[in-house]
């Protein structure tokens, strides 16, 4: 486990980094739907631009917090965890 100090520094390199990737992603797909004619086409991969933004916040927080690549904690299941 990573030391306090080092733990909070990632924690806010983590956030740093998560809210602007977000934003670039966000705002660089939008731009491209709305500028070319192709674009709505663009629209039918919107679910999967949000799922992996999403999957890409909860690499930043399992990264944060030190857990590596530990796979993430099933929320149906949180007591086979151990298992």
């Amino acid at each position: 486990m990573p030391a306090p100090d080092v733990t909070s520094s990632r924690k806010a390199v983590a956030l740093v980094t998560g809210v602007v990737l977000a934003v670039a992603v966000v705002t660089l797909f939008a731009l491209a739907i709305n500028r070319f004619d192709w674009g709505v086409g663009l629209m039918l991969l919107a679910p999967l631009v949000t799922w992996l933004v999403l999957r890409l916040g909860r690499w930043l927080e399992r990264w944060a917090s030190g857990a590596g690549n530990a796979p993430p904690i099933d929320p149906d299941f949180p007591d086979d965890a151990g298992r």
